[in-house]
């Protein structure tokens, strides 16, 4: 749904307009009222505007101006114009203005949805010709392979992705793999640290080896392969199928494919490497199991060793690897916390706890390994922030100190929850703090500026921000809006100098920072009901 700005000095103008058209018949979801042009550059400010009407006689900057504007800032905002000139001047500036539309006054309210839908016809046609969505498809195309790569990478660091995401992201990817097919892992290591490589000369590597795999294993496999967090390379071997039939390779194929595969890479790349092949399990569900055994042989066979050339497991070498895999998954705590994402801490302490309980609820070691990770990270986080984590939660870190927690899941759950809610209202009442200080420096120069014309985007140059954000900001600590607020305290300026000056209505109009004593009798009228005279009259 379209966003559509109406401007016009005639209040009824707008009111009537925004009221009377059935605008989301049109394609339109959200109808914004301005009653100066300078109204509506602060509402193109804090909103996506699509379309704008704009009457062009208007005090101070008029719509042509305001088009101009728009034209030079927001190139995608379509632009009416609603004036009484039929004069060729008006046209042709309208034009180098980039006016969508002209239109003489008056105007039938049918005429005007015409035009209306010409206008949101327009923008779907560029929109489909020239979308963002179309332009980033195009981009991840040019970049699959590294897509591929990360989605792998992030499995194998045991990221949970549901069946359905994971299928879909395998689909757009283009991976020639099946939820719940079997597959093989190969790691690779060379024997130079990557750490002697700058990060160009990695990406060729990396590049290479992944080619070269394809090339030696396409008789019988697809290839998926990942750098992983060891600088090893992680191969995934996905069973070809021809003629629905399914490819088994036998164990001297393999044997082979895997030597020769190595020869090539010493040959043609002059690198020596070690690869330790598993036979894996089912995709994804032993994926994480498969890649942990391998590391785990990987220690075991290799140790330090650069030069051991090759080893195949067979399945009795696979073992049950029993970590807190809700612990280490990304994103882990430390990084949630430097974040400062609360629910999603709240949720990841919620797993870990769950996992305890359901599969270490009679470890002592799982018991004491969770809880120095969740400590270390709440210690990191008050450090980060300038203090120390004794200061943060008082009687609980003398729990910690004597490992009370450790006992018992419970006892855990019981100190994580409450060390939690400490660290939850202190970041509260931090930002809470931050905030009104904005809020408080906003209002304060809205009070030494009220004379003049104040916006909301002159109020953000000022505390350099931006108008949005600041909208945004003022709303959710005051409850209303700033613009608001500046209105609130013109007029009851207003309405002082009309009870204490003789000042006549078009001086205190100026003084209150309105051009256009007009408007602003209209703007009090619209407020309190009566006229700034009729006021002042009836309080003699």
């Amino acid at each position: 749904m379209l966003q559509l700005l109406l401007v016009d000095d005639e209040m009824s103008v707008v009111d009537t307009l925004a009221q009377t058209i059935h605008w989301e018949e049109l394609g339109i979801g959200a109808v914004h009222k301005a009653y100066s042009a300078l109204e509506a550059m602060n509402l193109l400010n804090i909103h996506q505007i699509d379309i704008v009407i704009t009457d062009v006689g208007m005090p101070g900057m008029d719509g042509l101006e305001l088009s101009r504007n728009i034209y030079l800032h927001w190139k995608h905002t379509k632009c009416l114009l609603l004036t009484a000139h039929a004069d060729f001047d008006y046209a042709q500036t309208a034009i180098q203005n980039n006016i969508c539309d002209y239109i003489l006054k008056p105007i039938s309210d049918q005429e005007l949805i015409t035009r209306v839908q010409t206008v949101v016809e327009t923008i779907r046609v560029e929109r489909e010709s020239h979308s963002v969505v179309q332009r980033a498809k195009d981009t991840m195309r040019e970049h699959i392979p590294r897509f591929r790569s990360e989605l792998l990478y992030d499995l194998l660091q045991g990221k949970r992705i549901t069946s359905e995401k994971l299928a879909e992201k395998i689909n757009l990817l283009e991976v020639p793999i099946d939820i719940g097919e079997h597959v093989a892992m190969m790691l690779i290591r060379f024997k130079e640290q990557f750490s002697d490589y700058d990060p160009y000369e990695i990406s060729l590597m990396e590049f290479a080896v992944g080619n070269m795999a394809e090339e030696t294993f396409e008789e019988c496999y697809h290839i998926w392969c990942c750098r992983d967090v060891h600088d090893y390379l992680a191969v995934v071997l996905i069973p070809k199928q021809l003629d629905s039939a399914l490819i088994q390779p036998s164990e001297v194929l393999l044997n082979r494919l895997i030597n020769q595969f190595q020869m090539n890479v010493q040959h043609y790349l002059k690198r020596n490497i070690s690869v330790l092949f598993g036979h894996g399990g089912v995709f994804p569900n032993d994926l994480l199991r498969t890649y942990h055994n391998l590391l785990l042989l990987f220690r075991q066979r290799f140790g330090s060793e650069q030069d051991m050339p090759l080893f195949i497991t067979d399945g009795g070498q696979m073992a049950d690897i029993s970590t807190l895999q809700r612990l280490y998954e990304p994103p882990v705590l430390l990084h949630l916390m430097e974040a400062g994402d609360w629910n999603a801490i709240a949720q990841k302490l919620e797993y870990i706890i769950e996992e305890l309980e359901q599969r270490w609820a009679e470890s002592p070691e799982h018991l004491m390994e969770a809880f120095f990770a969740v400590y270390a990270a709440f210690s990191n986080m008050a450090h980060t922030n300038g203090k120390k984590l004794i200061d943060l939660i008082d009687n609980d870190y003398l729990r910690a100190k004597e490992l009370l927690p450790c006992k018992t899941v419970k006892h855990l759950s019981e100190w994580v929850w409450s060390v939690f809610n400490k660290f939850q209202l202190q970041a509260q009442s931090e930002t809470h703090s931050a905030r009104l200080s904005t809020v408080k420096e906003a209002q304060k120069y809205i009070l030494s500026n009220l004379s003049y014309d104040i916006s909301v985007q002159s109020i953000a140059d000022h505390l350099r921000l931006h108008p949005s954000y600041l909208s945004r900001l003022y709303k959710l600590e005051m409850g209303e809006n700033i613009s608001d607020y500046i209105t609130k305290l013109k007029l009851e300026k207003s309405i002082q100098l009309l009870k204490s000056s003789t000042k006549k209505v078009y001086e205190i109009s100026i003084e209150v920072g309105y051009q256009n004593p007009h408007y602003f009798i209209k703007l009090f009228k619209k407020h309190y009901g009566t006229t700034p005279q009729e006021y002042r009259n009836s309080h003699v």
